[in-house]
C-alpha cells in the first residue's frame, strides 16, 4: 500500500518526492516518512477535490434559467380596495420561497437555453431581471423528465406574476403529480362576498391551467381519467360544487361558476381542509384506481378557524397531500387589511371593510405608532409574505403559498432581498418557546402587542395654538398636551424591556429580529423625545406668552426643528433613534423596515414656534330645511358594513 501511495504521489504530483526523501531506502526515522506520506496524501486528495469542483462548477455556468409566465392580460384578482382598473404588476414585489426562485434546469439543448446577460452569469445584479417570456415559447420540461431536470420544492410561499403567473406553476405542480400516479385535484374556493367579483374572472385562468397541461403532458398521463378535479366551496359550510370528481373541464367550470354566496363571514378555511383530506385523502375510483390529491385553496383571508390548523397539517401530512394556496400578501405587522366592497343586493357602497390578512407571523412584531407631521401613515404595508397560518399550511404540507394580488398603493419589496427575512413558520408552540428563551424577541412582541392597542395611542396632538389672548387658549393647549403625555406614557412602558436588551441585540442572529428590534427602538425613541420635546415647547409658551409680530398673524405653529432643548438627556436619545434608525436604512435596504425608519427621519426630533396665519372658516348660511336633514341624517343608526 505504501509504494502505490508513493506511485500515486508520483503521477500526480511529482514535485514532492524530493520532499520525502525521493526513496524510502534512505535511513529517515520512520514517524518522519509517515509524517510526510500523510501530509503529501492529502496535498493530493485537495488536488484531486479541486479538480471536480471546477468541472461541477463548469457544469452548473452551462445550465439555463427559467422563470415563465403568461403574456399579460386582465387579471383575475383585483387590489384590495377592489378598483375597476387593476395595476400593473410589480416586478419586484410579492412573496417568495427561499428555495424556490429562481428555477435552475439542466438545458438540453443552446435552443432551450433562456438567454442570460454577462452580468447575470457573473452573479451581478442583473440575475434578478433575467427575461421572462411567454409560457408557450419556453422549452419546458416534459411530463416524464420534469422531476429529473427540475429543481422545485413547495417549502412556502412563492412571487408569481399574479394569476397569470401562478397558472403555468400550479400546471406544472400538477404535472409533477401526474408523474408519481393518477392525480385528484380538490378546488377549495372561499365563498365569501370578498371573493364574488373574482370567481368568474377566475373560470378562465382554470381553464388556462388544464390547457396548459394538456400543451406540457406528452406523455398523456392525464388522459383516461388520469387527472380527476373536484370543487368545494366553504364558508362556515362546506360544499361539494361536482357530485364527484370529474375529468369534464366544463364540469369544473361550471362548478365554479355555481358557488354560492355565504354572507356569514366566517371562513372555515382549515376545517375545509381538514375534511377534503378525510374525505378524498385516499381516493379511489369505482375500478378501485388509487389517486394521489392535493388541494388548493383560493381565499384572500386568514381563516376564522385557526385553532384546526395543526390538525389539517398532520392530516394532509399523514395522508401526502400537498396544499397550495392563492391569495393575498400578509399586511406587515397588522392583523386586518382593508377593501371596498359594494354590496350585491343593496347595492350600498361600503369604502373601507375589515378583511382579516395578517399577520405574516405567529404574533405581532411589529408596532402600531403613528407618524407625526403630513406623509403616508402605512398603515396597511404588504408584508412580502403569506399569512402566517396559511404560509405554515403550505409549507408543511410540501405545497406553495402563491401570492396572487397587489395593490398599486401599497408597498412591494424586492423578492431577493426579502427571502432571508422570512418569518418562523413553525409551530405556534415552538415558535413561543423560541420568543420565550430570548428576552430581545420577548420584548419586541411585547412592545408590538402593546403599541397594537390603539385606544392607548390618540394620534398627533395639533400643531397649531389660538392667539395667547384668545379664550380658547388655555382648553386647547391642555387637550393637546394630554395627547403627548398620553403618548409619551404608552412609549415609556413598551421601551422599558426594548432598552433592557440592547446588551443582546448583536447576539441576534436572525436578520428580520435584528431588523424589528433595532426600528421599534428607534422609534419608540423618537417618539420619546417628540413628546417631551412638545410638552417643553407648550410650557414655554404659556410661560412667556409672545405676542404676534406680523400684523396678519393670529396662530402660533409648532414647526419641526433640529435642536432637541429639553434636556441633554433627551438629546442624546435623540441621538440614539437617529443612529438606529439609519442602522435599520443601511443594514436593510429596500425592504419595509427601511422604509418606516426614513418615514420617522423624515422631520426632525425637536420643535419651535413661529407665527402663521390661517383664514376663519367661511360663515355657514344654511336654510332651516337643510339644518333639518343634517339633524336626521346625525340621528340614524350607522349602516353595519358587512362581514367579508
Amino acid at each position: 500500500m505504501l509504494a502505490r501511495l508513493v506511485r500515486t504521489i508520483d503521477a500526480r504530483a511529482p514535485w514532492l518526492i524530493p520532499l520525502v526523501g525521493g526513496r524510502l531506502d534512505l535511513e529517515i526515522p520512520a514517524y518522519m516518512v509517515s509524517l510526510a506520506l500523510h501530509s503529501a496524501f492529502l496535498v493530493v486528495l485537495a488536488l484531486v477535490g479541486r479538480s471536480v469542483h471546477e468541472a461541477a462548477s463548469r457544469a452548473m455556468i452551462r445550465g439555463g434559467v427559467v422563470d415563465g409566465k403568461l403574456a399579460d392580460s386582465e387579471s383575475t384578482f383585483q387590489d384590495l380596495d377592489q378598483k375597476a382598473e387593476v395595476p400593473p404588476v410589480m416586478a419586484a414585489a410579492g412573496s417568495f420561497a427561499p428555495t424556490l426562485a429562481p428555477t435552475i434546469t439542466s438545458a438540453p439543448s443552446s435552443a432551450g437555453a433562456v438567454p442570460v446577460s454577462s452580468d447575470a452569469a457573473a452573479g451581478g445584479p442583473e440575475l434578478a431581471r433575467v427575461d421572462v417570456q411567454r409560457a408557450t415559447e419556453l422549452v419546458v420540461p416534459t411530463a416524464t423528465v420534469l422531476g429529473q431536470n427540475v429543481s422545485i420544492k413547495g417549502n412556502g410561499a412563492e412571487h408569481v406574476e399574479g394569476v397569470e403567473g401562478a397558472v403555468d406553476r400550479i400546471a406544472v405542480e400538477i404535472l409533477r403529480r401526474l408523474e408519481q400516479g393518477k392525480t385528484l385535484v380538490v378546488w377549495a374556493f372561499d365563498a365569501s362576498g370578498s371573493l364574488q367579483a373574482e370567481r368568474e374572472r377566475l373560470r378562465k385562468h382554470i381553464e388556462a391551467i388544464y390547457t396548459h397541461i394538456d400543451q406540457l403532458d406528452e406523455s398523456h398521463l392525464a388522459a383516461d381519467k388520469g387527472l380527476l378535479t373536484l370543487v368545494v366551496a366553504f364558508g362556515r359550510d362546506r360544499k361539494a360544487m361536482t357530485p364527484k370528481p370529474t375529468a369534464e373541464l366544463p364540469e369544473v367550470l361550471e362548478a365554479i361558476g355555481s358557488v354560492p354566496l355565504d354572507e356569514s363571514g366566517d371562513e372555515e378555511t382549515f376545517g375545509t381542509v381538514a375534511e377534503v383530506v378525510r374525505r378524498w385523502g385516499r381516493y379511489k375510483d369505482g375500478a378501485g384506481q388509487a389517486y394521489r390529491p392535493m388541494v388548493i385553496v383560493v381565499t384572500d383571508e386568514v381563516g376564522d378557524d385557526e385553532p384546526r390548523l395543526e390538525e389539517a397539517i398532520e392530516l394532509a401530512q399523514r395522508a401526502k397531500v400537498p396544499v397550495y394556496v392563492l391569495g393575498s400578501q400578509a399586511i406587515f405587522g397588522r392583523t386586518n387589511g382593508y377593501m371596498s366592497y359594494t354590496d350585491p343586493r343593496t347595492k350600498r357602497f361600503f369604502p373601507r371593510v375589515a378583511v382579516r390578512q395578517g399577520p405574516e407571523s405567529a404574533r405581532l412584531e411589529q408596532i402600531h405608532l403613528p407618524f407625526w407631521y403630513s406623509g403616508p401613515q402605512y398603515e396597511v404595508l404588504e408584508a412580502g409574505f403569506g399569512p402566517y397560518a396559511l404560509s405554515r399550511l403550505a409549507s408543511a404540507t410540501g405545497g406553495i403559498y402563491f401570492v396572487t394580488r397587489f395593490a398599486g398603493e401599497h408597498m412591494g419589496f424586492d423578492p431577493l432581498r426579502m427571502k432571508e427575512y422570512r418569518p418562523d413558520w413553525v409551530r405556534r408552540d415552538q415558535y413561543e418557546a423560541a420568543v420565550t428563551k430570548s428576552p430581545l424577541r420577548m420584548a419586541v412582541v411585547n412592545a408590538a402587542e402593546l403599541m397594537q392597542e390603539q385606544q392607548k395611542l390618540p394620534g398627533m396632538p395639533s400643531l397649531n395654538f389660538p392667539a395667547v389672548e384668545d379664550p380658547r387658549f388655555k382648553d386647547v393647549m391642555a387637550f393637546n398636551q394630554g395627547i403627548a403625555e398620553r403618548t409619551a406614557y404608552t412609549v415609556e412602558e413598551a421601551l422599558g424591556p426594548i432598552n433592557a436588551a440592547a446588551k443582546l441585540r448583536d447576539r441576534e442572529a436572525s436578520r428580520r429580529w435584528q431588523a424589528h428590534y433595532d426600528l421599534i427602538r428607534g422609534r419608540l425613541l423618537a417618539m420619546k423625545v417628540r413628546c417631551y420635546e412638545y410638552n417643553w415647547a407648550c410650557a414655554r409658551l404659556k410661560k412667556d406668552m409672545p405676542k404676534f409680530k406680523e400684523p396678519r398673524a393670529n396662530t402660533w405653529r409648532l414647526v419641526p426643528d433640529t435642536s432637541v432643548q429639553y434636556s441633554e438627556k433627551a438629546a442624546a436619545a435623540a441621538r440614539d433613534a437617529e443612529r438606529l434608525l439609519n442602522r435599520v436604512i443601511e443594514e436593510h435596504p429596500d425592504t419595509p423596515w427601511s422604509l418606516l425608519a426614513r418615514r420617522e427621519l423624515k422631520d426632525p426630533f425637536g420643535f419651535k414656534w413661529v407665527e402663521a396665519y390661517v383664514p376663519p372658516p367661511p360663515p355657514r348660511n344654511e336654510s332651516a330645511e337643510a339644518r333639518k336633514k343634517m339633524a336626521k341624517k346625525a340621528e340614524e343608526k350607522p349602516v353595519e358594513p358587512p362581514k367579508l
